[in-house]
């Protein structure tokens, strides 16, 4: 059982793995499209710079700060498809792939990590001590342990052995010969140098060690399921502020880029919102990151990291993943 137990430990290990190359490749694909809206962004920048230097209400200058604001983005666009085409390599190979196998994925969903923060952590800590395979596998190494101290107990007593034999020989037409045992034995061990004594007591030694080993993995599932819901709550509550960043940074972009093609606003104030809009998308979708990885890592505390975790995937979209 305790091995059985151990195996299942291995399992969710080896999907936890898979589920953050998962959500990795999900947002270093989504740092792509965000890469490309702000190199969008630049280029609008950019053009309205040469506008307005055309038109002679901007100098050389604002043409050359949008310029190098435009490369920076596509650099960091360039950055971004490498970083994405090396997180494809690594979902592949967790998922027992060659790593230049193409893989396409399917945006994730939301609704069990909802629940999950929504739960009462005291029921997660109870849920994790009856579902954490580790513990699990803990508990019956205990019980093998006390199975132990009964054999040896039972090793230093009495012994009773019934036995029997029977024979038969035919060597000659009509000449028979039987012959045949039975009896019982009682074995009494008188003294054996302490032998049982010793074994006995090595084997309570080793019980007390296991029941140690298990509180002690007991209050360490504990904290892993108040960490892990902590960090879920946190980054639950990071991302919807980073959605409300981006959606006041985008309205603070808009508003500069007007302002500068109408010849009221700086360069400077129009590179600054621009900046400023493209940090808020990559700082939300780092947050979507960290929340979905809380979101394996809670479930991995309480030890209800399967396939059903994600269920609402398959629900919520009509593609695949292959």
């Amino acid at each position: 059982f305790a091995a059985d137990w151990t195996h299942n430990a291995t399992l969710q290990l080896v999907l936890q793995d898979a589920a953050s190359a998962y959500f990795q490749l999900f947002a270093n694909e989504e740092a792509v499209a965000a890469a490309r809206t702000a190199e969008e962004s630049a280029l609008k920048s950019l053009d309205a710079a040469r506008a307005r230097q055309k038109a002679g209400a901007a100098t050389r200058a604002d043409v050359l700060q949008s310029q190098t604001a435009y490369s920076q983005s596509q650099l960091t666009r360039v950055q971004a498809e490498g970083d994405a085409a090396s997180a494809r390599g690594v979902l592949a190979n967790r998922v027992g792939l060659r790593s230049d196998r193409a893989v396409h994925i399917v945006p994730p969903a939301d609704l069990e990590a909802r629940r999950l923060a929504d739960a009462d952590v005291a029921q997660l800590v109870q849920a994790a001590a009856a579902r954490r395979p580790e513990l699990l596998s803990a508990d019956a190494t205990v019980r093998a342990a006390e199975s132990n101290v009964k054999v040896q107990e039972a090793a230093g007593r009495p012994t009773i052995s019934a036995f029997g034999t029977g024979t038969g020989t035919n060597n000659n037409p009509g000449v028979e010969s039987r012959a045949g045992t039975i009896g019982v034995s009682i074995s009494i061990p008188l003294f054996t140098g302490f032998q049982s004594t010793y074994r006995i007591r090595a084997a309570r030694e080793q019980l007390e060690q296991q029941q140690a080993t298990r509180d002690r993995l007991r209050n360490d599932v504990s904290l892993d399921v108040w960490q892990a819901y902590q960090q879920l709550r946190t980054q639950s509550q990071s991302l919807t502020t980073a959605g409300d960043l981006v959606a006041s940074a985008r309205e603070s972009y808009d508003v500069a880029l007007g302002r500068y093609k109408a010849g009221v606003g700086t360069v400077t104030d129009l590179l600054t919102a621009q900046t400023a809009l493209a940090n808020a998308n990559f700082q939300r979708i780092q947050a979507r990151f960290g929340w979905n990885v809380a979101k394996i890592t809670l479930a991995k505390a309480i030890g209800g990291l399967d396939a059903g975790l994600f269920a609402d995937n398959t629900a919520s979209s009509t593609g695949t993943t292959r």
